[in-house]
């Protein structure tokens, strides 16, 4: 047999027991077995009771155990009936109403309201979930319950960009937790690389400043430049694109007419850094001469 079985078996006897004792008006429903055990060791074995009463007298029963052979026998004979009226208040026991001693039995018995403090539990809707745990209750059958909802206290949280979200935890909270961000504002200058912009540890971005495009750094969106516009191995910008320049560097430039054989001269395309195109010394003779 398993300990789980064998604690089953002994719950179901222990209630077997109260159930009974409650039944007697000998316990309570909230009794464990050590008090269960303490009220059936109080019970006196009478066994068989025999007792005889004369009109007018009473005989009160001992409490015990009777093994039901005992009788009760009245006397006859005639005489005045004293009758009393009694009132009784119920209470979480059994109670036996009797007639005080010179009475010879009852005539009435008032039982007052239930108390105040004993209310009709058929309505409770909780359960022991929602209840706090260490907190007792009376369910609906009227049976003391243990409350098992979590005490969460005051829970406390940061929110940070790696865990940007809290669970709240079932249960029952105080009120002074506090869930929170601790905000950051950054600021950042724009460079030719992308920037990731991230918040220090434990913190929340609030804002990111952007400031203004270093001036270093120029709009080149007019300008119309074309590579054959700038001089070989060198570079510019134009349009948002970086240029190498092909234009020759034809360099210094110089050159003579005779008037006979050379009468013309051709200029290469490119960049010079300037010179001579002149008539040699012999046509500036001939037309000096003339």
């Amino acid at each position: 047999m398993s300990i789980a079985t064998e604690i089953t078996r002994i719950q179901t006897d222990r209630n077997t027991i109260r159930a009974k004792l409650v039944e007697l008006g000998m316990a309570q429903s909230t009794d464990g077995l050590d008090a269960l055990a303490a009220a059936v060791e109080k019970v006196e074995n009478r066994g068989a009771v025999s007792a005889s009463v004369q009109e007018g007298e009473t005989y009160t029963i001992p409490k015990g155990y009777h093994n039901g052979s005992g009788t009760v026998s009245g006397v006859a004979g005639g005489g005045n009936y004293s009758l009393q009226s009694k009132t009784a208040t119920p209470t979480k026991l059994q109670q036996n109403v009797t007639p005080d001693s010179g009475y010879y039995g009852l005539s009435d018995v008032t039982v007052a309201p239930i108390p105040e403090a004993y209310q009709d539990v058929s309505s409770v809707t909780a359960a022991a979930g929602e209840v706090l745990t260490g907190k007792i209750f009376v369910d609906a059958a009227g049976k003391m319950t243990a409350g098992t909802m979590v005490n969460n206290g005051g829970v406390a949280k940061t929110l940070t960009a790696d865990g940007p979200s809290y669970t709240v935890p079932a249960g029952f909270h105080s009120g002074e937790g506090v869930v929170k961000i601790v905000p950051e504002a950054r600021t950042v200058t724009p460079t030719k690389a992308a920037q990731t912009v991230t918040p220090a540890e434990g913190k929340i971005l609030s804002g990111v400043t952007v400031e203004a495009i270093p001036d270093r750094f120029a709009d080149t969106a007019d300008a119309d430049a074309a590579a054959a516009h700038i001089l070989a191995e060198k570079t510019a910008y134009a349009g948002g694109e970086k240029i190498t320049g092909s234009m020759p560097n034809n360099g210094g430039v110089s050159a003579s007419l005779d008037g006979l054989t050379t009468v013309s001269v051709e200029v290469p395309a490119g960049y010079t850094t300037g010179g001579t195109i002149s008539l040699s010394g012999d046509i500036e003779a001939a037309l000096a001469a003339v």
